[in-house]
C-alpha cells in the first residue's frame, strides 16, 4: 500500500512537462479499458504542434497503432516525427493487433471490473479515485461481477462516496446486474449484511434511482434502527458512450521458458490463473524475470492485481524485473505504480 500511494503522480520523463503526465495517465487508462479510438485522440492532439520533450508521448503513439494493426496512420506520423527529431522514426512490426475499440473523445474512460470483488482489491479502487479525481468523471462497468463480499461491498461504496465528495462524475454500467448479486444479503428485520446495504443504497444514488433507494432507506431503517445517508441530488450525467463492451480475451498462460515468465496477448480482468502461474514461477527463483515483449495489453484491474502478486514478492526480498512492455503498457504500469515494485525495461525503440 505505502509503495503505491508513494507512487501516485510519479510517471517522470526527462524533460516531461507537467502537462505531458495528465496526457500520459489518460492514455494509458483508455486504452488499458479497450478504447482505443479514443486513446489515439489524445495522443495525437498532444503531439500536435508539440516539441522535443513529447517523445515519449510519440512512442506510446507508435507502439498503440502498432498494436491496433493502424499501418496508414503509422506512417504518416512517422513524416511528421522524422521533421521533428530529425532523426529515422520507429519501424513498423507488424504486430498482432489486440481486440481494438473506437470511443468518441467526450466518451468518459472506462474502468471494467470481473471476478469476485473482494477487499483485495483494494489498491485498484484507490488509483481509480485518483484517476477519477484527475480527469474528473468515470465509467465503471460491473456486468462482469461473478461475486461481491462484504469487503468489496464496503470498499466500493467507500470509493464511491469519495468520488463524489471529489465531484467525480461517475457513470455505473451494469448496475442492476450488481445489485442482483447483492440482493440476497438484504433481510429486513435481521440486522446483518450491513455493508451490503451500504453498497446498494450507494450504487442506487449512483444511477438516480431515488424512488429505490427511498423504499430501501426505509427497509435499512428499520432492520438497523438508524437512518442512512439521506439521498443526495443527482449530479450532471456523465456520457454512457460504452466503446469498451467487447470483452478483453482472455489468454491462455503460457509456460516459464527460458527467458523468464511470459505474459502474452490481453491480460484482462483478476486473471487468476496468470498470478498463481507468476506465484509458481516465483517460488522457484529469487530474480524474478517477466518478458513482456508480447504483451498487448494489460487491463486496470489485472494492472492492480500484478502490484499486489509484485509486492508480496518484493516483501519477500525478491526483485522483479519486467522486459520490453510496449510504451501503453509500460505507462499503465507506472500509473499503478509497479514501477516500485519492479524494475521496468523498456523495449529498445
Amino acid at each position: 500500500m505505502g509503495a503505491l500511494a508513494a507512487a501516485a503522480g510519479k510517471i517522470l520523463v526527462a524533460e516531461e512537462l507537467a502537462e505531458d503526465v495528465a496526457v500520459i495517465e489518460e492514455a494509458a487508462v483508455l486504452f488499458a479499458n479497450a478504447n482505443d479510438g479514443a486513446a489515439q485522440a489524445v495522443l495525437d492532439e498532444a503531439v500536435e504542434g508539440a516539441g522535443r520533450g513529447s517523445e515519449q508521448l510519440w512512442r506510446m503513439l507508435f507502439d498503440l497503432l502498432r498494436v491496433t494493426g493502424d499501418k496508414a496512420a503509422f506512417d504518416s506520423r512517422s513524416v511528421r516525427y522524422a521533421q521533428l527529431f530529425e532523426k529515422s522514426p520507429p519501424v513498423w512490426d507488424q504486430a498482432e493487433p489486440a481486440q481494438a475499440g473506437s470511443a468518441p473523445r467526450e466518451a468518459a474512460p472506462a474502468v471494467n471490473l470481473s471476478g469476485n470483488l473482494s477487499g483485495n482489491a483494494r489498491s485498484q479502487f484507490e488509483q481509480l479515485v485518483r484517476i477519477g479525481a484527475k480527469l474528473g468523471k468515470l465509467r465503471v462497468d460491473l456486468s462482469r461481477l461473478r461475486g461481491i463480499d462484504d469487503a468489496g461491498a464496503s470498499l466500493f461504496s467507500e470509493t464511491l462516496q469519495s468520488l463524489r465528495q471529489g465531484k467525480v462524475k461517475v457513470a455505473i454500467l451494469g448496475a442492476e446486474h450488481a445489485l442482483r448479486l447483492i440482493e440476497p444479503m438484504l433481510k429486513v428485520g435481521e440486522p446483518e449484511g450491513r455493508p451490503f446495504w451500504l453498497c446498494a443504497l450507494a450504487m442506487l444514488q449512483q444511477i438516480g434511482d431515488e424512488a429505490r433507494f427511498e423504499d430501501m432507506a426505509v427497509n435499512f431503517a428499520v432492520t438497523f434502527e438508524e437512518s442512512p445517508s439521506s439521498w443526495e441530488p443527482q449530479q450532471d450525467a456523465v456520457s454512457l458512450t460504452d466503446s469498451s463492451s467487447l470483452p478483453l480475451r482472455h489468454e491462455d498462460v503460457p509456460a516459464p521458458v527460458r527467458k523468464g515468465f511470459v505474459m502474452e496477448g490481453v491480460v484482462g480482468g483478476a486473471q487468476p490463473e496468470v498470478l498463481r502461474a507468476l506465484s509458481a514461477y516465483a517460488s522457484e527463483h529469487q530474480q524474478i524475470e517477466i518478458d513482456a515483449s508480447q504483451l498487448k495489453r494489460l487491463e486496470f484491474v489485472s494492472a492492480g492485481a500484478l502490484f499486489n502478486q509484485l509486492a508480496q514478492l518484493q516483501s519477500q526480498g525478491k526483485q522483479t524485473m519486467i522486459r520490453a512492455p510496449n510504451e501503453m503498457v509500460a505507462a499503465l504500469m507506472r500509473v499503478m505504480g509497479i514501477d516500485q515494485v519492479a524494475r521496468i525495461e523498456a523495449r529498445k525503440f
